[in-house]
């Protein structure tokens, strides 16, 4: 072996902490010795009971492992350290004087991340050492930085709830029942009921485009300023979705923009007035019309895409024992594992054939046979369902 080599090393706020295990007393004191002199905290054990033993008081940030052992060789140790969730993830080099390739093979297959070969240069066991430490560091580093995004991610999404109601409305002679899945922590489908001072009530469901952290900004935006404006301007959705979008090109990026169904329900006539801003179309089912079903289709450009845009609105008219269905396109664009999409018509069928319960059974018989027909493929969108029914 040669004689001590002069390298340079990253220095922690702590040292790091080896573990090294192997039968022979000369090479433990080696490693020991040339470890300690650079930096290192180092444990030496003589066996793998004994590691595996160690590794549960304090586990380290790598460990150097010997194979031809009694009792318990460095294969078997490794193993069991892999299944130990506390060192799971602890790199472990092999230092054997075994140079088969099988042997070696089986190294990497239990879990070893190096294979260093005896008799042993010094300048190559601190140099494998530097470099798995360092890539343990990245690691670490990587972790935190996901939890905290983690953390973020969820405080996201309870700011993102608390712009939509917990509590709906109770209005007398009509069921609502709405439900929002995300796809992912936080979602850029969003909805809302209000109560407005004119004893009307305002009902919205939405989709901003993308996903991820600038959806959910927008969508937080969205939400909010389509509150603002239908509070005044609450006998015209369209007028509210005219001055949503001048705000949002004002403010917002080119490349976003938001579908919105917005309506404004007269509980005591039935009569619903309502905007459709490039959203999916609503269905609404009428039980005793010889035409059942009817889409509630555009009138106007999704917002946020064209300063130009106009929106206008329609009414219609829900009889007692009418259903109104909205929902966003993760419900009809939801994909199988065979590639389908669940689309409009199986929806509406869905709808027609449960429409006698209440309004929040309608709704998860809608999620219950997306799901059904899914058969377990991730959920790629956000989903969100809401079920207006005139009693």
């Amino acid at each position: 072996m040669q004689s001590q080599p002069s390298l340079q090393r990253y220095t922690a706020s702590a040292p790091e902490n080896i573990l090294l295990v192997d039968d022979s007393p000369a090479n433990l004191r080696l490693l020991s010795q040339i470890l300690g002199e650079h930096g290192y905290g180092v444990r030496a054990v003589t066996s793998g009971p004994r590691a595996l033993a160690s590794v549960e008081l304090t586990p380290p940030d790598l460990i150097l492992l010997d194979i031809r052992m009694p009792e318990m060789d460095g294969f078997e140790v490794c193993q069991q350290l892999k299944a130990n969730p506390r060192t799971a993830d602890v790199p472990i080099l092999f230092i054997s004087a075994l140079d088969d390739i099988q042997d070696k093979m089986r190294a990497f297959s239990t879990g070893g991340v190096d294979y260093i070969t005896k008799p042993f240069q010094l300048e190559e066991v601190i140099a494998r050492v530097e470099t798995h430490l360092a890539l343990r560091r990245l690691q670490r580093n990587l972790q935190d930085a996901n939890q905290r995004m983690e953390r973020e991610l969820a405080l996201a999404a309870q700011g993102q709830a608390s712009f939509m109601p917990r509590i709906l409305p109770d209005v007398p002679g009509w069921q609502l029942s709405v439900t929002l899945i995300p796809a992912r922590t936080t979602s850029g489908d969003f909805y809302d009921v209000v109560l407005l001072p004119t004893g009307r009530l305002a009902i919205l469901i939405a989709d901003v485009v993308d996903k991820g952290v600038g959806a959910a900004l927008y969508m937080a935006m969205s939400c909010a300023l389509l509150r603002a404006y239908t509070g005044e301007h609450p006998n015209n959705p369209e007028l509210a979705c005219q001055a949503v979008n001048e705000r949002l090109i004002e403010y917002a990026t080119a490349d976003q923009f938001v579908t919105v169904f917005l309506g404004i329900l007269d509980p005591q006539s039935g009569t619903l007035v309502y905007s459709n801003a490039g959203h999916n179309p609503p269905i609404l089912l009428r039980p005793n019309e010889p035409d059942r079903t009817q889409l509630l289709r555009n009138t106007g450009l999704p917002l946020g895409v064209s300063e130009e845009g106009v929106w206008s609105s329609k009414s219609v008219q829900l009889a007692p024992g009418d259903v109104l269905v909205l929902y966003t396109d993760g419900v009809t664009d939801a994909e199988s594992a065979d590639g389908d999409f669940y689309d409009l018509s199986r929806l509406v069928e869905t709808v027609s054939q449960n429409t006698r319960g209440a309004a929040a059974e309608l709704r998860d018989a809608i999620l219950d046979d997306v799901h059904n027909f899914t058969r377990g493929a991730a959920q790629s969108d956000d989903m969100a369902v809401m079920v207006l029914a005139r009693q």
